[in-house]
């Protein structure tokens, strides 16, 4: 009854889209950050609708704020029935018009170069009217710029990510050692590889990979021995090409090399995968181009995890 009432009474929707992002954000004032307005408008917003419900729907306290049951019927109704609201508001008038105008789409650099040309291949050939721009980063900084509307849908690995994103999977790839074929390294019984001593290249400190490599390795009881700490995967390929080390990476970032025979691969358990998932703002509606964008954008990627799994 509650949530009825609050969606029957006539109201600005921009306090209702407040209200989801202090309900997922956990405090008024990052709300207040990703919106872009000050908390004290952010207050007025949820009192207004407070008022309008006849419920409180938050409790403040030191660390925050925490929905209330009222709040939670609320949060649990309106997050999908304002996505369907602008989905709708988007597609009026559009149904004959093919998708059209600029769209800005970062990806990680393990992405970039598995999909990056197909991608733009594919969406000259089938929506000519789209502007795609595409932009490199590390997860983090796409992260931000999703956040932040610099870019309109970001690529990233998803290691621990915030729930201020909406995010969905793309696929995932194994973490392999990646080595040129001459570079010396012993295998166990199990054709495992020893890594005691071995010069390896890394992510830097503070990469989601890096996280993962560590706590797997402290797992594993392995000291490693880091010779070089580099993110940018053409410089590392370099490193493996010319035999200064092996390195931890994603498959999807090495897969041409591997089928090539160029770089040759060790799978460090079938379960140390990383994730690649596509991101886009929870209070910024998808345009029809965007939509068009990620149609090919999830098609292209399907096919990528696939043949990087054979």
């Amino acid at each position: 009854m509650l949530v009825q009432t609050c969606l029957a009474r006539r109201m600005n929707t921009k306090i209702l889209h407040t209200f989801l992002m202090v309900a997922e954000s956990g405090g008024l004032s990052s709300a207040a950050s990703v919106l872009g307005i000050p908390q004290s408008q952010v207050s007025r917003h949820i009192k207004e609708l407070e008022e309008i419900c006849g419920a409180p729907l938050l409790y403040r306290h030191g660390r925050g704020v925490s929905l209330t049951l009222a709040g939670e019927r609320l949060h649990g109704t309106l997050r999908p029935a304002l996505i369907q609201l602008q989905e709708a508001l988007s597609t009026v008038g559009d149904q004959d018009r093919e998708p059209s105008g600029p769209v800005d789409l970062a990806l990680s650099p393990s992405f970039m170069h598995a999909v990056g040309l197909r991608l733009l291949d594919a969406i000259q050939k089938e929506y000519p009217g789209i502007q795609l721009r595409l932009i490199s980063g590390n997860s983090r900084y796409v992260y931000e710029w999703v956040l932040h509307a610099q870019v309109d849908i970001g690529v990233l690995s998803d290691i621990g990510m915030s729930s201020q994103l909406l995010l969905d999977e793309l696929g995932s790839a194994r973490v392999v050692l990646a080595r040129h074929p001459d570079f010396p390294l012993l295998l166990d019984s199990e054709a495992r590889p020893e890594l005691s001593g071995v010069a390896l290249r890394l992510p830097s400190p503070g990469q989601g990979l890096r996280r993962q490599i560590d706590i797997w390795a402290a797992k594993q009881q392995i000291v490693l021995n880091t010779v070089y700490e580099i993110d940018d995967i053409e410089i590392t390929k370099e490193i493996i090409a010319s035999q200064r080390a092996a390195a931890i990476v994603s498959r999807l970032s090495i897969y041409k090399e591997l089928a090539s025979g160029a770089i040759v691969e060790h799978v460090l358990g079938n379960d140390f995968r990383v994730r690649s998932v596509m991101a886009t703002a929870r209070n910024r509606p998808i345009t029809p181009a965007m939509k068009a964008v990620i149609k090919i954008l999830k098609q292209i990627s399907a096919a990528v995890f696939e043949e990087i799994e054979d």
